[in-house]
C-alpha cells in the first residue's frame, strides 16, 4: 500500500510543479518580427511633458506589462521612465509603473511590468510612455518599426501620428496549457526511459 501512496504523492508533486512552471510570460508581438532592424527609426528622447502612445487590440485576457526596445542617451541617473495602460475608449488608467532609466539596457528589449489586470480580447488598450528628469541630452528613446500588425494603430510620438509601431511586445503572465502538457510528457518519457534502462541492466 505504501508503494502506491508514494507513487501517488510523486505524481501529484510532478503535476503541481508542472502547473506552476507553466505560468509563463506570453509575448504578443505588436510589430512585424521579421522586419529588418536597419529600418527601425529612433523616436529621440522624450522631454518632460511629452508622451508616446501606442494603441492595440488585446490578444489576451490578461495584461502584465510590455517588452520594449529602448535606447539610452547621456547621463540618465536622474531620469525615470513612467508607463501606463489605458482603456482607449474611456481614457481610464488600468495599471501603471515606473523604472529608473539607469536600470534600462541600451539598445535592448527591456521588460516593464505592471500588476496583472483583466483585459478583453479584441478590446483597444493604449500604452503610454513619459519621462521625468530628462532633457535634450539625457534620457530614454524608443524604436519605431515601419511594418505593423493589423490589430495595431500607428504610434503617436509627442502627439503626432507616426507611420509604424513601437518595437514592443505585450506581456501576459498566465497559465499556458501547451507548456504544461509538454513538460508532463517530457517527465513521463524520462520515467519510462529510466525504468526500461533499469530492467535492461537489472
Amino acid at each position: 500500500m505504501s508503494k502506491y501512496i508514494k507513487m501517488g504523492a510523486g505524481i501529484l508533486l510532478v503535476v503541481v510543479l508542472a502547473f506552476f512552471y507553466a505560468h509563463i510570460d506570453k509575448n504578443t508581438y505588436l510589430y512585424d518580427r521579421k522586419a529588418d532592424t536597419s529600418t527601425f527609426l529612433n523616436t529621440g528622447i522624450l522631454l518632460e511633458g511629452e508622451t508616446i502612445s501606442q494603441t492595440f487590440l488585446s490578444k489576451e485576457e490578461l495584461l502584465s506589462g510590455v517588452n520594449i526596445k529602448c535606447g539610452i542617451t547621456g547621463d540618465v541617473r536622474n531620469v525615470t521612465l513612467k508607463y501606463s495602460f489605458i482603456e482607449t475608449n474611456t481614457g481610464k488608467e488600468l495599471a501603471s509603473g515606473a523604472k529608473a532609466a539607469d536600470e534600462i539596457e541600451n539598445n535592448k528589449f527591456n521588460v516593464l511590468t505592471v500588476d496583472t489586470f483583466q483585459a478583453e480580447i479584441g478590446k483597444a488598450y493604449t500604452l503610454k510612455l513619459e519621462e521625468v528628469g530628462s532633457d535634450e541630452a539625457n534620457g530614454v528613446s524608443f524604436y519605431i518599426v515601419p511594418e505593423k500588425k493589423d490589430f495595431v494603430e500607428n504610434v503617436l510620438v509627442k502627439e503626432a501620428q507616426t507611420q509604424g509601431v513601437l518595437a514592443v511586445r505585450s506581456i501576459s503572465h498566465q497559465f499556458d496549457a501547451e507548456t504544461f502538457f509538454v513538460l508532463l510528457g517530457f517527465v513521463i518519457f524520462i520515467i519510462i526511459f529510466m525504468r526500461l534502462l533499469y530492467r535492461l541492466f537489472k
